[in-house]
């Protein structure tokens, strides 16, 4: 199931969008991962098989999140525990703080299970309650429970598509800031004007000679993120965004994925033909 994405609400200010995945960004450890590998009900070959299949883009985030929702046991209550119980980068809760005091808007973009993501930002800090997020849908009733209301309408290879997230963003006149971690990341970094970026994602944007920032903490980027209003690495106010615009790296006009490159209506990426 897929329907449009929702058309963000851009605050006065700052003409910037901060977009942030979930697993591994705001959360300390995939989530994902650490379920599987605690209370997966298969051996633990079958998850690394699977894990390096969509790695090696040998198969997509929507069949390998239905496969790990048959494979994980359809018990609520112990999933959100275990979830519940990893640790978040405290320094988040100031950054989106100091996003919003910019009157930059923020929004988390998460290509995960899904379930786990609102409960947890509400446990970090009530304040981020009201965060907007674009994430799978998830009853935790097995692959039936799954849904993908922030999938492509066209493309059926990721259940999140970050890369449509980020052009919804850059249609309002914003400049995009993204920060991530790993391999469905590279399809928002993209797309965006300034990636944050450590793990996997840095390591391909090494790889491809794409010039990203090394992060590790929110904090480090709330420093940046300062001084790039104060100093015109970002526009401050919206009359700045076309001197901007001028001088920064222009919107990139390719694809790296989606049906202008795989053809409509795929589940697998291009690599299995």
């Amino acid at each position: 199931m897929s329907r449009a994405p929702f058309v963000p609400v851009f605050p006065p200010g700052a003409p910037v969008s901060v977009l942030v995945d979930y697993d591994g960004t705001v959360s300390r450890r995939d989530i994902g991962d650490v379920l599987l590998a605690e209370h997966a009900l298969v051996d633990q070959a079958v998850v690394t098989a699977k894990d390096a299949d969509y790695d090696a883009g040998r198969s997509g985030s929507r069949d390998l999140m239905l496969w790990d929702m048959e494979v994980l046991p359809r018990d609520g209550e112990l999933l959100r525990s275990v979830a519940a119980a990893i640790p978040q980068d405290e320094t988040f809760v100031s950054f989106v703080r100091a996003v919003r005091r910019a009157g930059a808007a923020i929004e988390i973009v998460s290509d995960g299970l899904g379930f786990y993501v609102a409960p947890n930002l509400a446990r970090l800090d009530p304040g981020l309650a009201d965060l907007p997020i674009a994430t799978n849908e998830n009853r935790i009733a097995g692959p039936e429970g799954v849904a993908f209301p922030y999938g492509h309408p066209a493309c059926f290879v990721c259940g999140t598509c970050k890369r449509e997230r980020v052009r919804a963003h850059e249609a309002g006149g914003r400049v995009v800031v993204f920060i991530g971690d790993g391999q469905s990341d590279r399809y928002a970094a993209h797309h965006a004007d300034i990636v944050w970026a450590k793990d996997a994602l840095l390591a391909w944007g090494r790889s491809t000679g794409r010039d990203f920032q090394e992060w590790e903490r929110f904090a480090e980027i709330e420093a940046w993120f300062h001084e790039a209003l104060a100093d015109g690495r970002l526009p401050a106010r919206p009359e700045d965004l076309a001197a901007w615009r001028a001088t920064h790296r222009p919107l990139r006009p390719d694809f790296i994925c989606g049906p202008e490159v795989w053809g409509p209506g795929r589940t697998l990426p291009e690599s299995l033909g």
